[in-house]
């Protein structure tokens, strides 16, 4: 896979390809406090052509000014995307916590969205990320800056440490700490007028152990949109695909292939 970058409007934007050039079309987003890499086992498909954004102030990516990490930033960072670098007139959505939000809202205005699967997320969205602006700046090894999220009740720090980087000064994130809380609250909110617009076949793969969705809530989704099926896993909290991609994986494939 290849990290390469366009610009979108004042943000440079990064991106990961597995430039499987004229196969079919996968994109996948990111959830908050994540990165383009937390799908790798996607972008390690041979048959797909696999994109992966660093959605802003994440990863790669610039970060964006307050006021610009609302659901329409975020939405036209993913519809640049897709005109100016995808440019497919097919393509499959992937996208977990933040990023199934984006997928489900750019399905109702972009038809070469032709399948979404949404990765642990609900159509109404309450959460509570205040406490990422008190993440320290720098540690001095990787073990402290883990370690260093016990204080917000983080008891296991991998998800967060795929973004840690290195420099001078230390052990740091990659994501834009002080601005993630505006990010949640603007997510915040009932998104069913968006979630049930679409009409492209829909896989809503969800965490049993989950914190920001419930089984009935899930369920309720399923059974309100046309079209849509849901996968219950176990033993995987919020991030499925890092908690059990070994059953993760087979399902959207399953999907992808139908």
């Amino acid at each position: 896979m290849i990290r390469k970058y366009f610009l979108c409007g004042q943000l440079r934007l990064s991106y990961l390809d597995n430039e499987q050039n004229g196969k079919p079309v996968i994109i996948c987003l990111h959830g908050l406090f994540g990165n383009a890499r937390y799908y790798a086992n996607l972008l390690e498909l041979k048959e797909y052509h696999v994109y992966s954004l660093d959605q802003r102030g994440h990863g790669f990516s610039s970060h964006a000014r307050s006021g610009e990490y609302t659901i329409p930033h975020f939405l036209n960072d993913f519809y640049s995307f897709m005109d100016e670098v995808v440019k497919s007139s097919s393509v499959i959505v992937v996208g977990h916590s933040l990023g199934g939000i984006i997928a489900y809202y750019g399905a109702v205005s972009r038809p070469e969205i032709t399948k979404v699967i949404l990765e642990d997320i609900g159509a109404v969205e309450q959460d509570d990320c205040s406490f990422a602006s008190n993440i320290v700046t720098r540690a001095m090894s990787l073990k402290a800056l883990g370690n260093s999220l016990k204080a917000f009740h983080i008891k296991d720090s991998s998800y967060f440490v795929e973004s840690a980087f290195e420099d001078e000064n230390g052990w740091g994130f990659r994501f834009d700490r002080e601005h993630i809380p505006e990010a949640q609250s603007n997510l915040n909110g009932n998104h069913w007028e968006a979630f049930l617009a679409s009409s492209c076949p829909m896989l809503l793969v969800h965490g049993r152990k989950s914190w920001v969705v419930s089984d009935e809530h899930i369920l309720e989704m399923e059974q309100k949109r046309p079209n849509t099926r849901a996968v219950f896993i176990e033993k995987a909290s919020h991030g499925v695909n890092h908690d059990r991609p070994n059953e993760f994986f087979p399902h959207i494939m399953s999907f992808i292939k139908e």
